[in-house]
Formats: structure tokens, C-alpha cells, sequence
């Protein structure tokens, strides 16, 4: 095991240099000081080490034991996933200019909590000393964008004046933040060049497929992967038709849309319905016997905008903390260290759902917000598919998703411009989500053993902790 955890480290080390943000538990001090290499020299070289990694794993011998095995699959599934990812990257014919910016406001907001202390300052220090450079890196890169792309990079990088900027510029003096300013304002007018658009969106059916099988034990293809998701969205669909009847509802899009309007808090009581709401369902979470931590109400998401849709958003978020707790307590490395692929946003999902018909929803109106949520992502994933399978445009994904989901049409081109800037990361929480109801559907029982039994898992893919824990 002494060779396993090793090598785990080497990849650590490896993947916290392409991205300083991507395992933060255990992180050492210094990563914090540093921003990620998105160039294609860094990510080459960074593919030659990761194989040589894989490599060695490959070729251990005393992995005998059940558990090292899971622990060896997993670090090299994580790897084979990194190397498909970057592949697909380098080889690609258009850039996705908005993921870098992403990461480089993430990595200056990281650093600005109210746990701001010297150590946080001179990190941030160097990260703004870094951010020209790393702006003028990503100007190298000379493929054009596709447009919903390239509009999610201009906006994120609209965003830095008035977000991560301009709270730098509160804890740092003027002269050190002044150059992030104008590089900023230099990157902006590279992403406004004519010749920065163009190109086809997604990956193609080939490469997709190859992505697939870095996110499902049993890959399918992207048509078999595709009638899964269908599959399981029939089923939400059955649980929104179920609640909107109770209500008195023939039309369930129609009961969710008229539940959202009439359920809308005024701004000067949201943030207290928001974190009533939240306390109420972690006080029913915890009277089911779930291990939910003591914590103070976050901001609500932005699905949380009515009231009705309050207690889902609640669900998935002392969901995730209770997953980040059962992670963070595995004695075993790779189960504390490293995450599976959507796993926390497809563990929130399952756990609304294995409790929907507890005191946590209660009310017909909460079930059907709940489902109304769940639709919305079901169709998000399959659009993520067919958008980079290339199987449809993104304006007939827009029109499918608004018939499917029932959501507005400005919501349908957000939805499809996230997927379009974030690949695969919808499809990924729905196959987590998928492979976690799956498992459930097989052993059946009460949900809560089932949720406690499964978080010992902790950061595995689905299907190894499934292996991992029934085996015993």
C-alpha cells in the first residue's frame, strides 16, 4: 500500500500544479501561492507524466488485498480520465478561453474569506503578481472559440473589475493590484477580436465515447448513455406528475411554474426564509439519524429562488457537507484524497431523492419543486451529450430543453452555454446520480442505512465504492 499512497502523491503533486484549486484537502501550504498552467506546452508535458504514473501503478504487484485494489483502480481511473481530458484538449481544433478565467477568479475569491490572515495575504500577493502572466499565456493560444463559449469568457472576464479585483484591491494596496487591472483589461479586448470566434462545438461522437468510459463502469456509447438518461428522466417525470396531482394538478409544468411565481420571498426576508429553511431541514435530516454537521446557512444557490425549491437546495447542500465529513474522516488515502467524477453534485441529487417521501419535503410542493429541479438537470445532461457528441446545435438543444424542462427560454440558453463552457460536467452528475440509484434500486431497504453505508465510500466513483463495500 506504502507504493500505492507514493505514487498518489506524485499525481497529487502533478495535478495541484496544472490546477492549484483541484485537490485542496491536504493541500501543502505553498499551492495556495500559485495559479494553473492552462498552456499546451505544460499540459503535453504534464500527459507524459501522468502515463509514466499510470504506468507504475500498472505494474505494482502487491495489490492483493481487496481494498488496495479499489484504492489502485481508482488513482489510475482518475489518471486515465486526466489524460483523455487533456488529449482531447490538445488535440481540439477550438479553445474554451472562459475555463481559465473561471479558475483564475476562483483562485483569488479562495483566498478572500473572512479567514483573511497573513499567510492569506501573501498568497494572494503572488497570485495577483501572477496574473498578468498568466493572462498573456492564454493569449498563445490563437484557436478561435465557439460563440456560447467566447460569451462566457467575455463575461467572466467583465466579472473581475467588480468581483475578485475589486475585493483584492480592499485587502491589498493599489499599486499591487493596478497591473492585474490593466492585463485584464488587455485580455478583454483580445476575447473582442473578430478572429477570436469560430468553430464547432463538443468533441465528436469518438471522442466523446472516450470521455464516457472515464465516467461510467459500464460505458454504453453515447446512444446507449443517452437512453439511460432518458430512462431515468421518465422517472422524475413520473415523481412531478405524482406530486402535481396532489395538488390538484393535470399539467406538472404548469403546477411547478405556478408554484415558482407564487412562492417568491421579498428581498427583505429571503435571506431569513433561505436559512429557516435550511436549519428545518437539517433538523429533519438529523432526526432520521443522518450525520448532518453543525454549520451556519451558506448563501442561497441560485435554484433557490422561490420558496417551494428552498428545501431541495437545502437537501444536496448538507448532503455534500455530510459527504466532505465522511471523506475527510477515510483512513484509506485515495478515498480522503481524491473525488469520482460528479460525485457531490450527483450524491446531492440521490439523497433528495432517496428522502422524498420523509418529513425533510413533507409537502406535495416541495416534492414537485424537488422534481422540477431534478427535470431541469436530467435535460441539462442529455444536452451536454448531444451537444458534444455533436448531435444537435445549440439551438435546437435550447428549444429541447425548454420542452422537456419547462424552463424559460433565458434559462435554456444559460443552461446550454454552462454545459457548452463546462463539458461533461452535467453528464457526469447525472451518470453519479444514475450508478447511486442503481445501487440502491439492487439492495433495496431503508434509505438512511443505505446513505450512511455509501459515504463510506468517501471521494470513490460510485461503482468502486459499490464494489468496495458490498464485497465485505
Amino acid at each position: 500500500m506504502r507504493a500505492i499512497e507514493a505514487l498518489l502523491a506524485s499525481y497529487l503533486d502533478l495535478a495541484r500544479h496544472l490546477d492549484p484549486l483541484r485537490y485542496p484537502d491536504e493541500c501543502p501550504p505553498e499551492i495556495a501561492h500559485r495559479l494553473g498552467r492552462f498552456d499546451a506546452p505544460s499540459m503535453r508535458a504534464h500527459v507524459v507524466a501522468l502515463r509514466s504514473i499510470a504506468n507504475a501503478l500498472e505494474d505494482l504487484e502487491d495489490v492483493a488485498v481487496l481494498d488496495h485494489e479499489v484504492d489502485r483502480t481508482m488513482l489510475i481511473g482518475s489518471i486515465r480520465a486526466d489524460i483523455t481530458r487533456l488529449d482531447g484538449m490538445l488535440a481540439s481544433e477550438t479553445s474554451n478561453p472562459a475555463l481559465p478565467l473561471v479558475h483564475l477568479s476562483d483562485a483569488l475569491l479562495s483566498l478572500l474569506g473572512e479567514d483573511f490572515d497573513a499567510e492569506g495575504e501573501a498568497a494572494l500577493r503572488e497570485r495577483i503578481a501572477a496574473f498578468p502572466g498568466f493572462l498573456a499565456a492564454l493569449r498563445d493560444d490563437e484557436r478561435p472559440a465557439p460563440p456560447l463559449i467566447l460569451g462566457a469568457a467575455r463575461a467572466e472576464a467583465q466579472s473581475f473589475d467588480t468581483g475578485p479585483l475589486d475585493m483584492a484591491s480592499e485587502r491589498l494596496d493599489d499599486a499591487t493590484v493596478q497591473p492585474a487591472l490593466v492585463a485584464i483589461a488587455e485580455h478583454r479586448a483580445w476575447l473582442d477580436r473578430p478572429e477570436r470566434a469560430g468553430g464547432e462545438y463538443g468533441f465528436g461522437e469518438e471522442q466523446l465515447e472516450a470521455r464516457i468510459v472515464t465516467l461510467a463502469s459500464e460505458p454504453l456509447g453515447a446512444k446507449g448513455t443517452l437512453r439511460l438518461l432518458e430512462l431515468r428522466r421518465a422517472g422524475v417525470e413520473r415523481s412531478l406528475a405524482s406530486a402535481a396531482a396532489e395538488l390538484g394538478f393535470s399539467d406538472p409544468i404548469a403546477c411547478a411554474q405556478q408554484l415558482m411565481e407564487e412562492a417568491q420571498p421579498s428581498l427583505d426576508v429571503f435571506h431569513d426564509f433561505w436559512s429557516d429553511e435550511w436549519r428545518r431541514v437539517g433538523g429533519a435530516m438529523r432526526s432520521l439519524g443522518l450525520p448532518v454537521p453543525d454549520a451556519e446557512p451558506p448563501e442561497a444557490p441560485g435554484d433557490a429562488a422561490d420558496g417551494w425549491s428552498m428545501a431541495a437546495c437545502a437537501v444536496r447542500d448538507h448532503a455534500a457537507r455530510m459527504m466532505q465529513v465522511a471523506k475527510s474522516a477515510n483512513p484509506r488515502a485515495v478515498r480522503r484524497l481524491l473525488r469520482g467524477p460528479g460525485l457531490l453534485d450527483g450524491w446531492g441529487r440521490t439523497v433528495a431523492a432517496l428522502l422524498r417521501g420523509t418529513d425533510v419535503f413533507g409537502l406535495p410542493e416541495r416534492r414537485a419543486m424537488m422534481s422540477f429541479l431534478a427535470l431541469r438537470e436530467s435535460a441539462a445532461a442529455e444536452a451536454d451529450l448531444l451537444l458534444h457528441a455533436r448531435a444537435a446545435t445549440p439551438d435546437e438543444l435550447m428549444t429541447r430543453t425548454q420542452q422537456i424542462a419547462g424552463v424559460s427560454g433565458s434559462d435554456a440558453t444559460a443552461i446550454v452555454g454552462d454545459i457548452a463552457a463546462e463539458p461533461l460536467h452535467a453528464l457526469a452528475a447525472a451518470l453519479a446520480h444514475e450508478a447511486w440509484q442503481s445501487w440502491y434500486a439492487e439492495v433495496g431497504g431503508e434509505p438512511v442505512p443505505f446513505l450512511l453505508k455509501a459515504m463510506a465510500g468517501g471521494g470513490l466513483a460510485v461503482p468502486l465504492a459499490r464494489w468496495a463495500l458490498e464485497a465485505r
